[in-house]
């Protein structure tokens, strides 16, 4: 018998370290080859890391919530297999969980259940995504008490959201202070009192602590430049209108975001300045021949930026096709590392939310981000005249290092001509 190091590898792009979200081992268990060891959230995704030998766990390196840096100790294994080699190799990037998670405790099993497991238990545990126990911790809701409805019995978000629908009782009325007679004769209902607000302190971890660490980076390495305009956004409303039965008729959700988008990628194809990285410390710049767009997603965990691939070769019907996967894919955390890496342009939607202007930071190493604001009606001034129009607002950052002034000038002159006449960009791009 000997001992394996089983080290945390780089699961992704340059990854420098993982925060572990949920062992599903524990000292003394007995696991194989390919079995799954414990969920590691980057400032990716979360990933599952399995075993790369057959053994026993002899120690955990981290406890839930640790953060180790890549190299560092993840599990001490027992086993009889001579080569220790594929305990120290970065094994093929594992699968993301099938839904979104932040960090939450491991559920451990009781006696009983490790006993008799449950339906939807593996050896007393039961099978659930980090998302769905954190839910169920949210809800107060003992996964053990869930019927599972996936596959091998695994429980769902949607069997923790449907327990929490069961009758309950219902909860004592509290007192009012207010006496009866008065509350009465007021017509109005007795004041319930609320206990103070208490500070808490909790740690910065998951997906907010990759958000923070980004944004730092970004704010504190990257001089930004940052314009804003309004468009005449006449055109791109009829073109929408035109094109979105046809779309919906085919399954494909259409929103302005894929008008968008092609609008930006015709545009870097002319501003390859905008479609590059800095790299100071070699003192290079790197042009990208790919046009590979960020979209700026937002998720309960966070912002997630995954990515589309080669935007440039894609049709506008596979553009908004792919856009709708991927942010399906980022909500519930089921993106891949592939998916979230390689992009050289990010596009923000802040319109989604109401948002009229607002300045968007840059994602390191790129050199520039677009913002787009909610398309609402404005006066503006054609032909001398105050007209109604309705106006799309957009910004732009870019990395001053590298794009001046009359840089930004002109990928907001050429942007600006593709948004108020899309069948030019669908052209070009």
């Amino acid at each position: 018998m000997s001992q394996l190091e089983f080290r945390l590898p780089d699961v992704g792009e340059g990854l420098s370290e993982g925060e572990i979200v949920e062992w599903h081992v524990e000292p003394g268990s007995v696991v194989t080859r390919d079995q799954v060891l414990v969920d590691v959230e980057t400032d990716k995704s979360i990933v599952e890391l399995p075993s790369p030998v057959n053994g026993t766990v002899v120690r955990l390196g981290a406890a839930v919530g640790d953060v180790l840096e890549v190299g560092a100790v993840l599990v001490v294994l027992e086993t009889e297999e001579r080569s220790a080699a594929s305990a120290h190799a970065a094994p093929e990037a594992p699968e993301a969980p099938e839904a979104p998670a932040a960090p939450a405790p491991a559920q451990s099993p009781s006696p009983a259940e490790a006993a008799a497991p449950p339906a939807g238990a593996l050896a007393g545990r039961v099978l659930a995504s980090p998302a769905t126990r954190k839910l169920a911790l949210e809800h107060g809701v003992d996964l053990a008490a869930v019927a599972g409805s996936g596959d091998g019995g695994r429980v769902t978000k949607d069997d923790v959201l449907a327990h929490t629908q069961a009758p309950t009782p219902p909860a004592p009325t509290p007192a009012a202070p207010a006496s009866p007679a008065s509350a009465a004769s007021s017509g109005r209902p007795a004041r319930v009192a609320v206990p103070p607000l208490k500070d808490e302190l909790v740690p910065l971890r998951g997906l907010r602590r990759q958000i923070a660490k980004s944004m730092t980076r970004s704010w504190t390495e990257v001089p930004h430049i940052t314009e804003f305009r309004e468009v005449d956004a006449t055109a791109l409303v009829a073109a929408r209108a035109l094109l979105r039965p046809r779309m919906e008729r085919d399954g494909v959700p259409f929103t302005y975001l894929p008008l968008l988008v092609k609008a930006v990628v015709a545009t870097l194809r002319e501003h390859p300045k905008f479609n590059a990285s800095v790299d100071m410390a070699a003192e290079t710049i790197q042009y990208h021949g790919r046009r590979n767009i960020g979209l700026a997603t937002t998720t309960d965990a966070g912002l997630i930026v995954p990515v589309l691939k080669d935007a440039d070769t894609l049709s506008l019907s596979e553009t908004a096709r792919q856009i709708e996967v991927l942010a399906n894919a980022a909500r519930d955390r089921s993106v891949s590392t592939d998916q979230t890496s390689q992009g050289t342009f990010t596009v923000t939607n802040f319109g989604t939310f109401g948002g009229w202007l607002a300045t968007p930071i840059i994602r390191p190493p790129e050199a520039a981000i677009a913002g787009f604001g909610r398309i609402r009606d404005a006066v503006v001034a054609v032909d001398g005249k105050p007209v109604v129009r309705p106006t799309l607002p957009l910004s732009v950052a870019a990395d001053h290092r590298l794009i001046d002034g009359n840089d930004m000038g002109g990928f907001l002159t050429m942007l600006i001509d593709y948004l108020t006449d899309p069948v030019l960009m669908l052209e070009a791009s």
